[in-house]
């Protein structure tokens, strides 16, 4: 199954929040003369909610009124500094930008008192969570796997279709008593032996190796995927590889290309040109109607096995359906989607706006990048092709996927 879908740890994961935790717990400490804590110290007691945080920082004499006044002294504090020093971990907004591009949604699970954590989730992260869930009346904290099932519910997937990532061996845990994947991330509060012993499938170093996790986790589903559906699958660790591997294929035969920022990036046609028949209207050639080989990108990839074109002079997606005896459908990584639903939404809201800029079009998505679904004349989502299986009148039609971002 594709991945359609992320939930994120806040404490430790996304956002390192110990030093306005420290100065909040401390404030409360100071207040009744007890002794301060560092911010090591605050990192071992955190995980369970800020209730179980303030009974770890008391002595171990210190009774229920105790800790409900401490308590209410630390959440006034938290309140009043929550953003002061917390701040995303170095390469988190990267990943978040990376997940968004690729279709996947993304939610907030957290053991911090529901107010705060969606406080901080819409200050760091505007806009890019589908939901936040903090601490809640009624609900079980983490790890019980109420709230990690509520959000698949809410997003409408299925266990073997969502990441779990976290620092903690109370979200490892959590993940595996839903049944999802538990990602462990070693920039946070908790070290490589507590997550694996807790669960961990797999173990994160960086923040931006979550891409690359994701994208293999996409790439192994999308090739079955595309196999399944009759395509013919090739995957290139780089854009040198992928080059070579192009030429190699289409070198004395008849080609014609698609525009393509994928293509021209590759520079393909300027190794092609001396070794083949080429026609590329972007160089100043014609566009081949017919011929050996098309050579194309697409806006989308769907992990179950379709490819996803918009085009305006339509000139593009015709010939990779009709006109030529194969056709190579060449992409970056980063136009993979988990299905086809936001691959298609990856055509309109990403690769469209970008496109439209680039030809300085006059139309809101290249003033905004957001797409209105307008009407301008200068529209360049005038058709949209799916294509599910290789069409009938060719020989051979292959997607070659490229390990790192190209093109729109």
């Amino acid at each position: 199954m594709s991945i359609k879908a992320v939930i994120f740890d806040l404490d430790g994961t996304l956002l390192d929040t110990l030093g306005d935790l420290t100065s909040a717990v401390n404030t409360a400490l100071r207040h009744h003369g007890f002794p301060l804590l560092t911010e090591e110290d605050v990192c071992s007691r955190v995980g369970n909610g800020v209730r179980k945080l303030i009974e770890r920082s008391l002595p171990k004499n210190a009774g229920k009124a105790m800790v409900d006044a401490c308590l209410a002294e630390f959440q006034s504090a938290y309140d009043e500094h929550l953003v002061e020093r917390t701040h995303p971990y170095q390469g988190m907004p990267v990943v978040i930008e990376a997940f968004r591009r690729r279709g996947v949604r993304m939610a907030v699970l957290s053991n911090k008192y529901h107010a705060a954590a969606c406080r901080l989730v819409n200050h760091y992260f505007p806009g890019d969570m589908a939901l936040t869930f903090g601490e809640r009346p009624g609900v079980p904290r983490k790890p019980d796997p109420t709230s990690t099932q509520e959000v698949m519910s809410v997003l409408g997937v299925q266990p073997d279709e969502i990441l779990y990532i976290g620092d903690s061996d109370v979200d490892m845990q959590t993940a595996k008593k839903a049944g999802v994947t538990a990602i462990g991330a070693l920039w946070g509060f908790r070290d490589r032996a507590s997550l694996l012993e807790a669960g961990a499938d797999h173990i994160v170093e960086r923040p931006e190796d979550l891409i690359q996790l994701l994208d293999r986790l996409q790439l192994d589903a999308a090739m079955h995927a595309f196999e399944r559906n009759g395509f013919t699958w090739t995957f290139c660790a780089t854009a040198a590889q992928a080059a070579d591997y192009i030429v190699s294929q289409c070198k004395g035969k008849k080609i014609g290309f698609g525009g393509s920022m994928t293509l021209d990036g590759l520079g393909v046609y300027e190794q092609l040109k001396d070794q083949a028949d080429v026609h590329w209207h972007w160089k100043g050639g014609d566009q081949l109607p017919k011929g050996d080989v098309f050579l194309t990108s697409a806006n989308a990839l769907s992990a179950t096995g379709e490819t996803v074109n918009i085009d305006g002079a339509c000139n593009r997606i015709a010939a990779s359906v009709h006109g030529f005896d194969a056709c190579y459908v060449v992409c970056g990584i980063n136009k993979l989607a988990p299905d086809l639903t936001s691959a298609m939404r990856r055509a309109r809201e990403i690769a469209a706006p970008l496109n439209a800029k680039r030809l300085n079009k006059r139309t809101p998505c290249a003033v905004d990048g957001k797409c209105h679904d307008c009407r301008s004349p200068e529209r360049i989502c005038r058709a949209m092709t799916v294509v599910m299986a290789p069409p009938t009148g060719m020989s051979h039609y292959e997607i070659v996927v490229v390990g790192e971002e190209l093109g729109y």
